[in-house]
């Protein structure tokens, strides 16, 4: 049997070291989180909203992110609405993770939304849009027009 050497344990501390580390990262990016919801459209009926929450990709176009959960809180006089999603990509040096991706979340209220305002978790109206029968890009641009009258 050989005897351990000083540098061989320290070796061995070192391997030993990076492995924790290196799991804690990746538990550390795989934490839930709360997105940016950007805006929501209103079906028909008004039960049905679509929140639309900022996830990310790298720049080859992998998607990153996946949605965790929606959250909604109805009251008299506002929908209170939050998305959580989860990073799926392992982080890899030199690979950069921007944001871009539209996760559309689709939730059913309780009540039709009829004049209640859609706040985000803080407290900050986000934009309401009627669905268009076109793309999300033909909803938005709509909707961007009806507010600006």
């Amino acid at each position: 049997m050989t005897p351990l050497v000083p540098s061989s344990l320290l070796r061995a501390g070192c391997i030993l070291a990076l492995t924790v580390l290196a799991a804690a990262c990746a538990q550390e990016s795989a934490k839930p989180f709360d997105a940016m919801v950007r805006m929501a459209e209103v079906a028909p009926g008004g039960r049905v909203i679509t929140l639309h929450a900022s996830g990310s990709m790298r720049a080859d176009g992998t998607i990153c992110t996946v949605v965790e959960r929606a959250e909604v809180v109805e009251s008299p006089t506002s929908v209170t609405v939050g998305v959580v999603l989860r990073r799926v990509c392992p982080e890899r040096s030199g690979v950069q993770v921007g944001t871009g991706t539209d996760h559309a979340v689709p939730v059913t209220l309780k009540k039709p939304l009829d004049h209640r305002k859609v706040l985000d978790q803080e407290g900050h109206e986000i934009q309401v849009c009627p669905t268009t029968t076109g793309s999300f890009v033909e909803t938005l641009r709509r909707c961007l027009e009806e507010a600006s009258r």
